[in-house]
């Protein structure tokens, strides 16, 4: 015992201690020690997913309090996660907010009252063919008298709307840029080269605030409870390690960075940027701010360059934020004829339906089930997930990533599984599991489960099945999403026949079978050969506001005139939601 009352902690594989004191739980220990436990819960004991070993018995680290000096052993966490950073890409000219300008600064003539700093915004003004008044920059004003007596006055300006963000000399550095899309479960990140736009490296992580919760409610309360400090700083220093990850990858250097723009939805947004996200979580749960941001980078610690620039998309209302901005612009739905459902199913799942007349969207609460989180044996997408599944002869058959034996269910294959069950009348329209030699007690928690796999068959010596309960946390989900899809279009005034093509996005509607989500009524059965996968379009429409001023000017007018539909205001929409649970029948 180091002092009276603190105990302390090793953490036995990470070779890692820490001293906490009496009544601290091992997941708060984990989070102190930086180990970024996976509680998707929230540390309300509910999930099982932060098991720990303490004296050979495995505990819950969320309700473990340390009590003595201790040792743990944390268990094997998912590896390898396959996080979708590919998105489809849609061609715009290099024409970047970001400029990188050569000029000539001259130097103050006898008897002339002219400023360094006049002086200097008069070059920039002259190459830009503009007559902007810049914001002055202390910092910058000892470069100007420098590189007149050094260089001639030669020098080049990093210039960002009207501000002055760098001058230096006319070397060889580069100067770049970097996007991500911070979601709630994973963070995509892309390096860009602000010369010529081009795509120097990619780079992905796990949010590590999911130790604060699976979704954005949990983490919202959380914020309300203990400030968004912890919070923020946690995303905030993992987007500082993708950055180092991204340069390493291309041989760059952080400090070369100049503009960041980063897209989420809004609770992630408020939390990236600090603001307490306490208008989410009471009615009528409206953003804190929905207009675009552009500030210095500094006071965000990403470690890029010391005049950079943070750029973050508008959000649309409470529950759509900016990733689906991003999404739009990816798609590019504010010129598009068609007749576009736009659907990003994540931890939360966000739909707009329209065109380039009239969009209108909404947000359900879709994801954690099919983020693995509420499912007994649910998993992210990683080595030993059963991704998807199909019938042979009346028996199942499953694809396992990585081809080993499974330890777990991911989103994709929970569907496919299902619409498979349903296909074998395993499982009846209502939902229930029927009698069949795979229908089994696994223990006394779980009185009735599909076997998909004993503990001999697994990849980890533990069985793998499908719950009675897993089954209904599907119906709330797909059903949410249905009900959701139904009134946008009836709010539209249109049918579902009527909807042209339909874009899914994120990497759970990347590897999603169609035919699955349309056999167990998450989408409407007419829509199935309309889907069209566009991978992770928020991250495509994140570097589009770099890559192209006037493509950020359009991520603003999406937000501004894309309606919202408050799915919980409509008096229809429970009884919808509710004739939206069954399963469609064959």
């Amino acid at each position: 015992m180091a002092d009276l009352n603190t105990y302390r902690v090793f953490f036995i594989k990470e070779k890692t201690e820490v001293t906490v004191k009496e009544g601290t739980t091992v997941l708060e220990a984990e989070r102190i020690a930086g180990l970024s436990p996976d509680a998707p819960c929230g540390g309300a004991g509910k999930c099982g997913k932060c098991m720990v070993k303490i004296n050979g018995a495995v505990e819950k680290a969320c309700q473990t309090k340390i009590t003595a000096d201790t040792e743990v052993e944390t268990l094997e966490k998912e590896s390898e996660h396959r996080i979708l950073v590919k998105g489809t890409e849609r061609a715009v000219t290099f024409s970047p907010e970001l400029e990188i300008l050569d000029i000539e600064i001259p130097p103050c003539t006898v008897g002339e009252n002219s400023s360094d700093w006049t002086r200097l915004c008069e070059a920039i003004n002259s190459r830009r063919k503009k007559d902007i008044i810049f914001q002055p920059k202390l910092e910058i004003l000892p470069a100007i008298s420098r590189l007149i007596k050094e260089k001639n006055g030669k020098a080049r300006a990093i210039v960002s709307g009207n501000q002055i963000l760098d001058l230096k000399e006319q070397d060889g550095r580069p100067v770049l840029m970097a996007a991500f899309d911070i979601g709630t479960t994973t963070v995509a990140g892309y390096l860009l080269d602000g010369k010529t736009g081009e795509q120097l490296a990619t780079a992905s992580a796990l949010n590590t605030q999911t130790e604060y919760g699976a979704d954005v409610i949990m983490r919202a309360n959380y914020s309300l409870e203990h400030g968004t400090e912890e919070l923020s700083t946690c995303i905030r220093e993992l987007l500082r390690k993708l950055i180092g990850t991204l340069c390493e990858a291309a041989k760059k250097s952080p400090e070369d960075i100049y503009q960041v723009s980063v897209v989420g939805n809004t609770c992630m947004h408020h939390l990236f940027l600090g603001i307490v996200p306490d208008s989410l979580v009471h009615a009528p749960y409206n953003p804190a701010i929905s207009q675009g941001l552009m500030f210095p980078a500094e006071k965000f610690h990403l470690g890029i360059h010391p005049g950079g620039q943070l750029v973050a998309l508008p959000v649309i209302a409470g529950f759509v934020g900016a990733d689906t901005v991003a999404c739009l612009l990816a798609v590019n739905l504010e010129e598009e004829k068609k007749m576009t459902l736009m659907i990003d199913i994540g931890t939360n799942g966000e739909i707009v339906l329209g065109n380039e007349k009239r969009r209108i969207a909404c947000s359900t609460a879709a994801g954690p089930a099919f983020e693995g989180a509420k499912i007994a044996c649910g998993m992210r997408g990683a080595d030993g997930a059963i991704e998807h599944a199909h019938l042979v002869d009346g028996k199942l058959e499953c694809k396992v990533i990585g081809g080993g034996r499974p330890a777990g269910i991911c989103g994709s294959g929970l569907i496919d599984i299902i619409a498979c069950l349903l296909d074998a009348g395993v499982i009846d329209e209502s939902g229930k599991l029927l009698e069949n030699p795979r229908v089994v007690q696994i223990d006394e928690n779980t009185k009735k489960a599909y076997l998909l796999a004993d503990p001999l068959e697994s990849g980890d010596g533990k069985p793998v099945y499908l719950s009675q309960k897993d089954i209904r946390e599907v119906q709330l989900a797909k059903g949410a999403i249905a009900a959701g899809i139904a009134l946008l279009a009836e709010q539209m005034g249109i049918t579902l026949e009527e909807v042209e093509q339909v874009y899914i996005a994120g990497a759970f509607g990347n590897y999603m079978d169609p035919a699955g989500a349309c056999r167990i009524g998450m989408l409407p059965g007419v829509l199935k050969d309309r889907i069209i996968p566009v991978g992770n379009a928020a991250g495509e429409g994140a570097k589009l506001a770099l890559l192209n001023k006037e493509e950020l000017k359009r991520a603003e007018r999406l937000a501004r005139h894309t309606e919202f539909l408050e799915l919980a205001a409509l008096p229809e929409f429970q009884d919808q939601f509710v004739d939206e649970l069954e399963f469609p029948e064959i």
